[in-house]
């Protein structure tokens, strides 16, 4: 500022005249004026030296804080993003977790976790792939391929060290069950024999599916369908023994099975019953025999026929018949008999051997004796008085 000197006006810098009172302002005034305005100046231009790089220095750092902050947000948004994604497909949601993933990897282009992971993703997703592949030739019961398709895929998840791998092993071991389930179905129409069937439902009884269940379902109804079966025709045979073992043996397998259950205690009753008539078939049996073995020692032989009559010459004959009345083979019978005169004195005792020596029921058998001792006796007569025989 310059002091007028007449009335003490301050001016501005510069200024030839007052701007209050127009008197002209002196020339010391404007070299003191130019003097201060030079210092002025130097002074100025010695502070922008300092003022300068200090304004430029906070300008970078501000800069600087500012890029650093964004790149703190973006980092913290990226590895918030790569958590999630990791979250999702460990759950399985691997399409999601691969489209969370390729964001923060346009976000973060150079950060090579993101890539590991988006490999390891998609490693999972092939497998993934796989598995379906395998799950489809199952439902076209094309099991030994569906089987070799599995055990590529096992191999592929054991050599890969990918920590996702885990979340295919739940539908591996699902779709492996499953290929065992439908191999058991296919050979199971074609056994026949109850432990065959029970091995079967031995292997199953681990498996924790629907088609498993249902599977040993069609196993029990075959097993109780075998084992009825075989019972059935024991009791025909009414070998009720056998027809139990076979209930028991399915029974073994599915256990409390009601219609088993009901099946043998038919088998039991029906087997008392037989035991029972059986029982008294034997007692009547032993009652026929006892009255048949007293026939056959008292009335074993009937004699049809004796007679004595003189030939020509005088000579006696006695012949005679027999007829076997008993119930098995008889031999050896003797018929003794009397020979009588016409007064129906004895005149002699004798035996004679009847032929043939053995004789079935109801066979004949004959006996004659001659003799030549009764030339003067007119009437010769015979009567039997004992038969004798051995039973065989």
């Amino acid at each position: 500022m310059v002091v007028c000197r007449e009335c003490g006006s301050e001016n501005n810098s510069g200024s030839r005249f007052c701007s209050h009172c127009g008197e002209k302002l002196m020339e010391e005034e404007l070299d003191e004026l130019g003097s201060e305005n030079t210092s002025s100046l130097y002074n100025r231009k010695k502070k922008l030296v300092y003022i300068m790089p200090a304004t430029v220095l906070i300008i970078l750092t501000a800069v600087l804080v500012l890029y650093y902050n964004h790149s703190v947000q973006v980092n913290h948004s990226v590895l918030k993003e790569k958590e999630e994604a990791e979250k999702m497909a460990l759950e399985g949601h691997y399409n999601e977790a691969e489209k969370r993933l390729a964001e923060a990897a346009e976000q973060r282009p150079d950060y090579q976790g993101l890539e590991r992971s988006l490999s390891t993703v998609h490693d999972v997703q092939k497998m993934q792939e796989d598995l379906d592949s395998v799950e489809s030739s199952i439902e076209e019961n094309e099991l030994d391929k569906a089987l070799e398709q599995l055990a590529k895929v096992n191999k592929e998840m054991i050599d890969n060290e990918n920590q996702l791998v885990v979340t295919l092993t739940p539908k591996l071991n699902q779709l492996d069950s499953r290929i065992t389930v439908g191999k058991i179905n296919n050979e199971v129409k074609e056994l026949t024999k109850v432990d065959e069937l029970a091995d079967k439902l031995n292997t199953l009884s681990g498996l924790d599916l629907e088609e498993a269940a249902r599977a040993r379902e069609k196993i029990t109804e075959k097993i109780v369908s075998i084992s009825t079966k075989k019972a059935e025709d024991k009791i025909n045979e009414k070998q009720y023994n056998e027809a139990i073992a076979a209930v028991d043996e399915g029974l073994q397998y599915v256990i409390n099975h009601e219609k088993l259950l009901q099946l043998k205690e038919r088998v039991e009753q029906e087997k008392q019953a037989f035991e029972q008539e059986k029982r008294e078939r034997m007692e009547q049996a032993m009652e026929q025999q006892a009255l048949e073995e007293m026939k056959n020692r008292r009335e074993a032989v009937n004699v049809l026929d004796i007679e004595a009559y003189k030939d020509e010459f005088g000579d006696v004959t006695i012949d005679g018949e027999v007829q076997s009345e008993a119930t098995s083979i008889i031999s050896s019978i003797e018929v003794t008999y009397d020979i009588l005169d016409k007064d129906d004195e004895v005149l002699e005792t004798d035996t004679a051997q009847v032929y043939p020596m053995y004789l079935n029921p109801e066979d004949k058998g004959k006996f004659e004796q001659i003799y030549y001792d009764y030339e003067k006796e007119e009437d010769i007569s015979v009567e039997v008085t004992n038969v004798q025989w051995f039973v065989e």
